[in-house]
């Protein structure tokens, strides 16, 4: 129904998949990486609201003392 795939098409698709994987390869140690700081950081606040919301909040206020107040 299409057209063939040529030689240099199939690279690109190729590398474009082996950037997607490790892209999520990527997003998941960043995932670990915020889920170890944050119940470091502020445990009670990551058990209420998680440790992106968290996170969030404490960037939006500027730091945790600042959300504290």
């Amino acid at each position: 129904m299409g057209s063939e795939i040529t030689e240099q098409d199939q690279r690109f698709i190729i590398n474009l998949a082996d950037q997607v994987a490790e892209l999520a390869e990527y997003r998941e140690s960043l995932s670990d990486y915020l889920k170890t700081r944050m119940n470091a950081v502020a445990p009670n606040l990551t058990k209420m609201v998680g440790e992106l919301v968290g996170a969030k909040l404490i960037a939006h206020a500027g730091s945790l003392v600042n959300l504290a107040k």
